[in-house]
């Protein structure tokens, strides 16, 4: 039987490093961070969750990066009081886990929304980057920077405000984000995910939906799932600036 020389080895794992990049920047990952990622990406392994699955708990420990190839996972927080409420959506071109680079833990509970694929790369391996090159890490903290950004708009745009103009801003960020449809269609979220996401009750939210088909915002497609909408753009955008 042959044995696998060191550059044999290494040809392999740069093989695999550069077809996996590809990957990613097909679904949708910036191409800055795939760079920074470098030969990490060959030791990603790619995970599978059902809708309903936890990724992680709150409070553990961060043992990997998490780059999302397909579906919808939702962050949860709890209240005392064990009500939840999700922080945060994320979908096809996310990446989850950033706060491990500062030695933070996961801050909230990560839930599969849809069927879910994602690439774990162990932040052990992450954390080495800031030894070979301390410029890229630099860009992953950036990027960890743009995304407590994009967290303070999501308190903004979905805490505040009429709970109508609320919903629709929620739809369309849904719509925005909804890599399975067309340009203005929507896969909804239950109406308890929706409410979790607004902090309202689900009545409320209710009330607000059926508004919004009664006026034609909101379209069902004939045969189609009933959780897939058309969407009036321009109606829906005046309802978000209510």
């Amino acid at each position: 039987m042959g044995i696998e020389t060191a550059d044999q080895n290494e040809d392999r794992d740069v093989t695999a490093s550069s077809e996996r990049a590809a990957e990613l920047l097909e679904v949708g990952l910036p191409g800055s961070v795939i760079d920074c990622l470098g030969d990490t990406i060959a030791a990603s392994s790619l995970w599978r969750y059902a809708p309903g699955d936890t990724i992680y708990q709150a409070d553990s420990e961060v043992e990997a990066l998490y780059l999302v190839c397909s579906g919808r996972i939702k962050l949860l927080s709890f209240s005392r009081d064990g009500d939840a409420r999700i922080v945060r959506l994320h979908n096809r071109g996310s990446i989850l886990g950033l706060g491990g680079l500062l030695g933070e833990t996961n801050d909230h509970m990560a839930v599969a929304i849809d069927e879910v694929s994602l690439y774990q790369i162990p932040i052990g391996l992450i954390k080495t980057i800031s030894d070979r090159d301390n410029e890229a890490y630099c860009r992953l903290l950036e990027y960890l920077n743009e995304y407590l950004k994009a967290a303070d708009t999501w308190i903004t745009d979905f805490s505040t405000g009429g709970i109508r103009g609320r919903v629709a801003r929620l739809l369309l960020y849904l719509m925005r984000h909804d890599d399975s449809t067309s340009q203005h269609d929507v896969t909804l979220l239950t109406v308890n995910e929706m409410a979790e996401v607004l902090g309202v009750t689900p009545e409320s939210v209710s009330r607000a939906m059926a508004e919004f088909k009664r006026l034609e915002i909101l379209l069902p497609f004939d045969g189609s799932s009933q959780h897939t909408f058309h969407c009036n753009f321009e109606a829906l955008s005046g309802e978000a600036e209510s």
